[in-house]
């Protein structure tokens, strides 16, 4: 893609603003006494940070922002900011209206002392964002009920935008009967297989995949074939390939 250049810091934010980009009201923190947006800091602060001649280290760091973080266009085709216009949106989202804790948190980010966890960085000062919060952890009860509700949680929360943890601990295990019919459970692995899915499929508006992880208890009986799951060699039908795994090992 493109990057979009503008004359301006003012010419860029009415832009963005008009465009529905950015939030106009995170800008609208940093007014005067007269209540009208006080162009003078946005301009110092932003000042501040491209002065500080920022580079990144390393060509995946630079390939990371601008592949997964960065403002595109609608179309995916141009970007609209720099690292360090990312820098200057999160300051002044996190600043909340104070200009010296903004300024301060500009510092901190464009010197690399200080990183918000991608939620954060990701969305903060965007008009159509997903939440801030890095991680969720739901906890399914051994019912269709609860496991129905447990996957359509991931997906929302993954649409957000926070990683997701699921503890399956509490299903039963494969083979075990389900009201008093012998051998009628399937276990823990098809729910794992419908997680998986859920997280690939809620990709967070193209920005970066969905992230998840499933928790089971070292004593659950289909605890080897929870792990086995990961191997290269698994059947297709039970392989995970990009679902995380944890062990519950209780103490």
């Amino acid at each position: 893609p493109h990057t979009m250049h503008f004359l301006s810091l003012k010419e860029r934010l009415q832009y963005l603003i008009r465009e529905d980009y950015v939030d106009e009201e995170v800008v609208g923190l940093y007014h005067g006494e007269s209540g009208e947006i006080d162009s003078n800091f946005l301009e110092d602060l932003y000042q501040k940070i491209k002065e500080h001649g920022f580079a990144f280290k390393s060509f995946m760091g630079a390939y990371k922002f601008y592949n997964q973080y960065a403002l595109k266009t609608d179309d995916s085709k141009t970007y609209l900011e720099s690292f360090e216009d990312r820098v200057f949106l999160n300051a002044l989202y996190l600043g909340n209206g104070d200009q010296n804790l903004a300024t301060k948190i500009a510092e901190e980010m464009i010197t690399q002392r200080y990183q918000p966890a991608t939620p954060t960085f990701l969305n903060a000062g965007k008009k159509r964002r997903g939440e801030m919060v890095s991680c969720f952890l739901i906890d399914l009860d051994d019912s269709m009920l609860s496991i129905g509700r447990g996957v359509n949680s991931a997906l929302q929360l993954s649409r957000l935008g926070g990683g997701v943890g699921v503890n399956l601990s509490n299903l039963r295990a494969s083979g075990s009967p389900i009201k008093g019919i012998e051998h009628a459970s399937s276990g823990v692995l098809p729910v794992m297989k419908l997680l998986e899915d859920s997280f690939s499929y809620s990709n967070q508006l193209g920005q970066r995949n969905g992230a998840g992880v499933v928790y089971l208890n070292v004593f659950h009986q289909d605890i080897l074939a929870f792990l086995s799951t990961k191997k290269e060699n698994a059947d297709e039908k039970i392989r995970v390939k990009t679902l995380s795994l944890g062990l519950v090992v209780p103490d």
